[in-house]
């Protein structure tokens, strides 16, 4: 099966999950009789031949929760449904796809877990992010859930010039590496506000799943 898990996570947010191994012959087969206008619509402006296979995975996703209006992006590339019907995000990663759809605006990444985000770390973490990160075990896969928890914050704010190790921070919490969901905080300093943020994230055997939403007003 292409689809590897959906599930909801938190209430009011449906995840897909794929597992990407066809090549895009196979997956366009894969589109229901009267849905290959979709694919075509996912693939147009698209010359790379893993962006064109992450294109459809993530479309035949969207289908799977229910997505069958087009699919458009904005000039940051940000992903939404053209009736605006809900929100969505999209993120892949190296053999992974994964989609989210939900009634107010959702961000969600994947990231395989690397040594790289904990080498760039003075380049995208507070100073305090960086104590609490040394201060932990698992540096390295710590590190990456930080990462995947600033691109998911960053997804939902949808804005351009936003600097990781300045406008977004990420408050302490105790890592365990685990696939229950886990839940923790953030902040973001956008266009003269602060905004603060729920993140909920998921440890899986080859990646991290995070997922972001802005926290109601109380």
């Amino acid at each position: 099966m292409p689809i590897s898990n959906v599930y909801e996570p938190v209430p009011g947010v449906r995840v897909a999950l794929w597992h990407l191994v066809e090549d895009e012959s196979t997956l366009y087969a894969l589109f229901p009789t009267g849905t290959r206008r979709l694919a075509d619509e996912a693939l147009t402006g698209v010359a790379h031949a893993t962006r064109r296979c992450e294109r459809l995975a993530s479309r035949l996703a969207l289908l799977r929760l229910g997505v069958s209006a087009p699919v458009v992006y904005t000039s940051q590339g940000k992903p939404k449904i053209f009736d605006e019907s809900a929100h969505i995000s999209i993120s892949h990663t190296r053999g992974w796809v994964a989609v989210a759809v939900s009634s107010r605006p959702v961000g969600i990444d994947v990231e395989r877990w690397s040594a790289r985000p904990l080498r760039a770390a003075a380049r995208f973490l507070l100073e305090r992010e960086r104590e609490w990160l040394s201060a932990s075990d698992g540096a390295a896969d710590a590190a990456t859930l930080l990462w995947s928890a600033k691109e998911a914050v960053y997804k939902v704010l949808g804005a351009e010039g936003v600097d990781f190790s300045q406008h977004l921070r990420v408050m302490p919490f105790e890592y365990v590496r685990t696939t229950d969901v886990r839940r923790f905080e953030a902040e973001a300093y956008c266009a003269g506000k602060n905004r603060r943020f729920v993140l909920f994230c998921s440890c899986f055997c080859d990646f991290v799943l995070t997922l972001a939403l802005e926290r109601e007003a109380e």
